[in-house]
């Protein structure tokens, strides 16, 4: 049997400013066990050069390592779904896998595994990938909020500004008062502050804002001269939570959710994040949540790894965004199942060897970025406990004093209640007070 796993990033992501790239357990390592574990199958790639962190290690040029006995087709970033089409049928499948990820400052991936997908099924090779239709709503965050109104999933009460009406005055000086801003902000005057203003396409949390009041609410608006629509929503006082979901459709493992730390601001921060979980704690109401995702995974065709960002408030559960790709909350997600985000990829198609969807057999995990000495980083790294680690370089411009330090991404297993966890972070803390922080030790004693 042949499995072909592709994906189609359309940018570097954060390979664009980091020098190299490897995991613990490596990628080339991870490939070996799934070989070991599969040897009926054999196992190939197709995916854009230069981008696919989920699929290999790279070298300090940046270059893929190259998984010993797995077939690779890499193909340019510029390369469009009739050539990844053509490459995989070339590998002369069975069975086709999308490896969804994230790549520069759009979010838009999804879109082009979906074509893919779509081509590959009209050519009758089984594919596993997102919908075209989760692809295109989830996508654009005004559409994801249209459609989960239509669905009768909670959402923000939000307003949405098309780019044309911020810079309409601008491109015609005849028109001297945009009405279609009047309108908008007639209806944020309305609204219960504060408020979230955002872009309604990309990836990651730049260039949001959040404001207090209606006067810096028109500011903010009309300062922005950015070719892209905008969003604005109201912010939902309490917990931040994200959420995975695996598999296919009549086979989904719904987590329970992960705790987010935020920022000051009451935001997750996506370039210094910290994930705890799984949170099982019945106050937080968590097999009407999995049975809500669940519907939402069905009625959307979602596959593979897709996760959601939630607010829990007043006894509520609220969806803020879906995003179908894999994650950083993937890494986590995997390790409280004792896999990596690759097997999750991998055994989406295949027959699984556990039923993850029972919550007592999960590991409770803490996942981090930090940055750090680099000889700290490494002894740290030769933790039991430290089950899945991503290390990068910090290029120069990024560190003017040219200190020795990485950038990391560490996830902490294996253990059977947040009592243990909270003790052995303190033991770590002792030991490498600069990978361990306060902040995050704080983070596990509020579960305890």
């Amino acid at each position: 049997m042949k499995v072909v796993i592709y994906s189609s990033l359309s940018a570097e992501g954060f390979l664009s400013f980091v020098s190299s790239y490897t995991s613990k357990p490596s990628l080339s390592d991870q490939w070996q066990g799934i070989r070991k574990r599969y040897p009926e199958v054999t196992f190939g790639i197709v995916a854009s050069e230069g981008g696919a962190a989920q699929l290999f290690d790279f070298d300090e040029n940046k270059k893929e390592i190259i998984p010993e006995g797995i077939d690779t087709v890499l193909l340019p970033m510029e390369a469009d779904a009739d050539e990844f089409v053509a490459a995989i049928v070339g590998e002369a499948p069975d069975l086709v896998i999308a490896a969804t990820y994230f790549g520069g400052p759009m979010d838009w991936d999804a879109l082009k595994d979906a074509i893919i997908a779509d081509d590959l099924e009209k050519k009758g090779i089984r594919t596993i990938a997102h919908s075209m239709f989760a692809a295109t709503t989830f996508f654009d965050k005004w559409n994801t909020h249209q459609v989960m109104m239509e669905k009768g999933f909670p959402v923000a009460k939000a307003v949405h500004i098309p780019s044309i009406y911020l810079t309409m005055a601008k491109d015609h000086p005849d028109i001297r008062s945009n009405v279609y801003l009047e309108l908008i902000l007639h209806q944020i005057r309305q609204m219960s502050f504060p408020l979230i203003i955002k872009a309604s396409a990309g990836s990651g949390s730049q260039g949001i804002s959040i404001v207090e009041d209606y006067d810096t609410a028109k500011r903010d608006i009309l300062s922005r001269s950015e070719p892209v629509d905008v969003i604005v929503e109201e912010m939902i006082p309490g917990e931040q939570f994200g959420v995975e979901i695996h598999g296919d459709p009549g086979n989904y493992t719904i987590l329970p959710p992960f705790k987010c730390a935020v920022n000051e601001q009451g935001i997750t921060d996506p370039l210094h994040y910290m994930k705890i979980g799984p949170i099982t704690d019945e106050k937080y109401r968590i097999e009407e949540l999995r049975s809500m995702l669940r519907r939402l995974a069905t009625e959307m065709g979602l596959a593979v790894s897709a996760n959601a960002d939630l607010a829990f408030s007043d006894g509520k559960w609220y969806i803020i965004e879906v995003n179908p790709r894999i994650s950083g909350m993937s890494v986590t997600a995997a390790a409280c199942e004792g896999r990596t985000p690759l097997e999750v990829i991998i055994e989406s198609g295949l027959e699984r060897r556990i039923n993850y969807n029972y919550p007592s057999i999960l590991e409770k995990c803490l996942n981090f970025r930090t940055m750090a000495p680099s000889e700290e980083l490494a002894g740290f790294g030769e933790e039991s406990v430290v089950v899945y680690m991503e290390i990068s370089k910090v290029p120069s411009e990024y560190n003017p004093g040219n200190v020795d330090i990485s950038m990391a991404n560490i996830v902490l297993s294996g253990f059977a209640d947040f009592s243990e966890m909270a003790d052995k972070v303190r033991a770590l803390h002792e030991k490498y007070p600069h990978v361990v922080t306060d902040k995050m030790i704080a983070l596990v004693e509020q579960n305890l």
